[in-house]
């Protein structure tokens, strides 16, 4: 009688070849990581918070999942998908009767092999205080010092949810920077708008 080794050998084969892979993957997105450079701050978090939230409220910072019920609110009136994670942002109220008034998110999402600190503020209407571009990887600088600015974003103050979903949308097609910044206002500000409404 002979042992069939044939079959063990080649699954051991294909496992490392993949580790391998898997490996190799992981070490170029790093090192695709590591082209973009350190990162670049315009402003610090404290400082665009003060900016977007009224500062004779008081400020709590919050750590809540996202209810399926108030994923299915965004949805059903702005027409944004969100997903029903556990998320950090801040709640400001009124200090004698609790009502809120403003929250702020900060955020952070992947722009080319970097990332984008953004944050987000809206008021009890649901309007945009102010968005800040708080920070973004060095090679990234250019693209949005030359297309949307750094710090605060002064065109987006001001605006209500539903105007500032439709320029999201008629940016679709703008450069990367553009694009992808106003998708990311969008969605933190609809978020916000979610929080808001799930604990009035």
């Amino acid at each position: 009688m002979t042992l069939n080794i044939r079959n063990p050998l080649s699954y051991l084969f294909t496992a490392v070849l993949a580790a391998c892979l898997v490996l190799g993957i992981s070490q170029n997105a790093q090192a695709h990581k590591g082209h973009a450079g350190s990162t670049v701050t315009f402003t610090k978090t404290k400082a665009a918070l003060k900016a977007m939230l009224p500062t004779e409220a008081r400020i709590t910072k919050r750590k809540q999942p996202l209810s399926k019920k108030a994923v299915a609110w965004a949805e059903k009136t702005y027409g944004v998908k969100l997903d029903d994670d556990l998320y950090s942002y801040y709640l400001a109220t009124d200090k004698q009767s609790k009502a809120i008034v403003a929250a702020a998110y900060v955020g952070e999402t992947s722009y080319r092999h970097g990332n984008l600190k953004f944050s987000v503020g809206i008021d009890a209407d649901n309007r945009i205080t102010q968005v800040a571009v708080l920070g973004i990887n060095e090679k990234y600088v250019v693209d949005f010092d030359s297309n949307i600015g750094t710090g605060l974003i002064a065109d987006y103050a001001g605006l209500s949810l539903n105007v500032l979903i439709t320029k999201a949308n008629a940016l679709a097609s703008s450069d990367k920077a553009t694009r992808e910044f106003a998708t990311a206002v969008r969605d933190a500000a609809v978020l916000l708008a979610a929080f808001i409404h799930s604990n009035q």
